[in-house]
């Protein structure tokens, strides 16, 4: 959007309108101590020609990778240049008030195809019209959780969600002296089941499972499903790869009751770190309970559809200690590229791509096996990402490929002390061999020990 600027005359007509000396005048609200006594540290105006030029010489500083080996939570994939094209239509700038369904039927349809998606890919009946992002989606199932299971309090969280989703469900819990967070174990890189089941008990409304879970490992939710359910627990699965749902069975059709996470692989960039793209998909027992908006189709007066918000309390925007949820927006934009990029892959096309991720990942770790250094951590099926154990220093490891504009995998030792000296590895549709061949040809000079 360009800014446009107003002329001193401009000025001097509006404040002459509104019966104000000096614009300064308007401030008279904010107390003296608080206001700035000068000019702001910002550099001289220029021409839209030569701020372009110092914005292009800023972004020009940024590091720039040929090849990116790092996922945990924020993955590149190829976004089609339709998708950027498409949501430039004037379709879609009914955006800002879709409480008036008469000016808001295009947000409001897209929003709509976009739930119908999400039901499609997991497996349930009921989803919202999307949350910030892969944490809050994860604190509002586990919210709703509670609701739905009455007189409970506890959530049993598998230590292999992604870290910082766990950090967001504490910080949230942590407000309520009521409600109770309980990590489990992992075992061979997956739910540790003797930990579960020692932990499952009358006060758990739920059990949260990363599928697949942060070290990349495909968890079995069916084996997880049956002893959870029969303590009267909800599973919740936690997708932070929505590329995944290509390639494996639907959570819901798997013995999830919940499924929620992280979708912004769907025709969005990492962006350097956002905006993502959180969902949230249940049951249609419990489609009372879900947070945020919820769009439904219906018909009008003269018999044509049309789409309406429902399922929606005025104590969600007016009275926050009534809410359901506080949640009272959503990521329009965001779900609106992964409608899109969705409709335009289609069923085939995401498998056709979820395929190729498996198979890169898979000759990716196979390479990286027959350096010396590089050594299996878990035997377990995975999707995009792996682990493996590094017996060099990473730090040398990451200043090699940062010198070759490859950005290596995660440390996972900043997170998980009990994989100190692993590697988290990922590949996607958008590596090739030569990529692949390069990063080997790189890893192969650096030091095998410290």
């Amino acid at each position: 959007m360009r800014y446009l600027p107003s002329s001193p005359a401009e000025d001097r007509a509006l404040l002459d309108t509104i019966g104000v000396p000096r614009a300064e005048d308007l401030l008279s609200g904010i107390p003296e101590a608080l206001r700035l006594k000068r000019e702001l540290a910002l550099p001289t105006q220029g021409s839209e020609q030569e701020v372009a030029w110092q914005m292009m010489g800023l972004a020009n500083k940024n590091t720039r990778f040929c090849a990116q080996f790092l996922g945990a939570g924020a993955y590149d994939h190829f976004v089609p240049s339709a998708i950027d094209a498409m949501i430039s239509r004037q379709e879609w700038f009914t955006a800002y008030t879709p409480y008036q369904p008469e000016i808001s039927q295009g947000t409001l349809q897209h929003i709509f195809e976009y739930q119908t998606l999400i039901c499609d890919l997991t497996g349930l009946e009921v989803t919202n019209a999307s949350l910030y992002d892969g944490g809050t989606a994860c604190v509002e199932a586990a919210l709703m959780a509670v609701r739905v299971a009455k007189k409970r309090n506890t959530v049993l969280v598998s230590r292999g969600l992604h870290p910082l989703y766990r950090e967001v469900l504490k910080t949230n819990f942590a407000p309520h002296e009521d409600l109770h967070l309980v990590e489990v174990a992992l075992k061979d890189g997956v739910t540790d089941m003797a930990d579960l089941q020692a932990k499952l008990n009358g006060d758990v409304a739920a059990v949260m499972v990363g599928y697949p879970n942060f070290l990349g490992a495909v968890e079995d939710l069916t084996a997880l499903a049956g002893p959870i359910h029969a303590a009267g627990a909800l599973l919740v699965s936690v997708t932070q790869e929505a590329f995944a749902f290509g390639w494996f069975e639907a959570p819901g059709k798997a013995g999830a009751d919940m499924a929620c996470g992280e979708a912004m692989s769907l025709g969005n960039k990492p962006n350097f770190g956002g905006p993502f793209l959180g969902f949230l998909a249940v049951k249609d027992a419990h489609k009372r309970e879900i947070p945020g908006r919820v769009v439904g189709q219906t018909k009008d007066l003269d018999g044509r559809t049309g789409y309406v918000l429902t399922l929606t309390a005025r104590e969600q925007h007016i009275r926050r200690d009534k809410a359901t949820s506080n949640i009272c927006s959503n990521q329009g934009l965001v779900a609106l590229r992964a409608n899109i990029f969705m409709q335009l892959a289609g069923p085939e096309g995401l498998k056709g791509l979820a395929e190729q991720n498996a198979a890169k990942a898979q000759y990716l770790r196979q390479r990286l096996l027959e350096l010396p250094d590089m050594q299996p951590v878990d035997d377990q099926p995975f999707f995009n990402e792996f682990v493996l154990r590094y017996t060099g220093d990473y730090a040398a490891l990451q200043e090699a490929c940062l010198k070759e504009s490859l950005l290596p995998g995660l440390d996972l030792g900043r997170f998980y002390p009990e994989y100190e000296g692993c590697i988290l590895w990922c590949a996607t549709e958008l590596h090739t061999r030569q990529m692949i061949e390069s990063l080997v040809e790189i890893l192969a000079r650096v030091p095998a020990t410290v």
